[in-house]
C-alpha cells in the first residue's frame, strides 16, 4: 500500500469536496426552494479520478454531510447523505463496467447526466417520505433535476479534464 498515493488521493477528494460545498452554498434556491446540487459534479469527478473504494465511499459520505449542512430543502438533511451513497454506489459500479471500454469523455458525460438523475430521484423520493415535497414529483424532476443534470454534465466533463490534468502534473496520481 502506497500511503503517499493514498494521502494524495484523499487530499484531491477533499479539495473537490471543498469546491463542491462552496458551489452548493452560493447557488441560490429556486423553484419551490430547491437548488441545483453542484456537489454532485465534484463527487463524480472524484469517483472517476480516484479508483479506491474506501476513498470513494468516504468522499460520498462527506459529500452527503456537507450538502445536508448547506441545503435549504426541508428533509434534505436526511435525503442528501442517502442520495449521495446510493448514487455513488451506482456510479462506482457503472465505472467498473465502462472504464477501459469507453472514451473517458463519454464516461464523464454519462456519469454526469445519469448520476444527477439518479441522485435527484433518490433525493426527491426520500424527501417525499420524510417531509413531503413542495410540488409534484414530475414537476420537480422537469424543472430542477433535468436542468441540473444538463449543467452537471457539462461541469463534470470540463471539470474532469481540468482536474485530471492538474492532478497528474501536481500530485502524480497514477492509476
Amino acid at each position: 500500500m502506497d500511503t503517499r498515493k493514498t494521502l494524495r488521493e484523499f487530499i484531491l477528494c477533499a479539495l473537490l469536496m471543498a469546491i463542491g460545498v462552496v458551489l452548493h452554498f452560493i447557488t441560490p434556491a429556486f423553484m419551490l426552494n430547491m437548488r441545483p446540487d453542484f456537489m454532485l459534479s465534484m463527487l463524480f469527478i472524484s469517483l472517476m479520478i480516484v479508483d479506491d473504494l474506501k476513498i470513494n465511499y468516504v468522499t460520498a459520505i462527506i459529500a452527503g454531510i456537507l450538502t445536508a449542512l448547506t441545503g435549504s430543502m426541508p428533509g434534505g438533511q436526511i435525503a442528501n447523505p442517502i442520495d449521495k451513497l446510493v448514487t455513488s454506489t451506482i456510479i462506482i459500479l457503472m465505472l467498473k463496467v465502462l472504464r477501459n471500454r469507453v472514451n473517458e469523455g463519454i464516461i464523464a458525460g454519462v456519469v454526469g447526466i445519469i448520476g444527477t438523475i439518479i441522485s435527484g430521484s433518490v433525493f426527491l423520493g426520500v424527501v417525499s417520505l420524510v417531509a413531503g415535497l413542495p410540488g409534484p414529483f414530475y414537476l420537480l424532476m422537469l424543472t430542477v433535476v433535468i436542468p441540473t443534470a444538463v449543467v452537471n454534465t457539462v461541469v463534470t466533463v470540463i471539470g474532469y479534464y481540468i482536474i485530471k490534468k492538474v492532478s497528474k502534473s501536481t500530485l502524480v496520481i497514477n492509476k
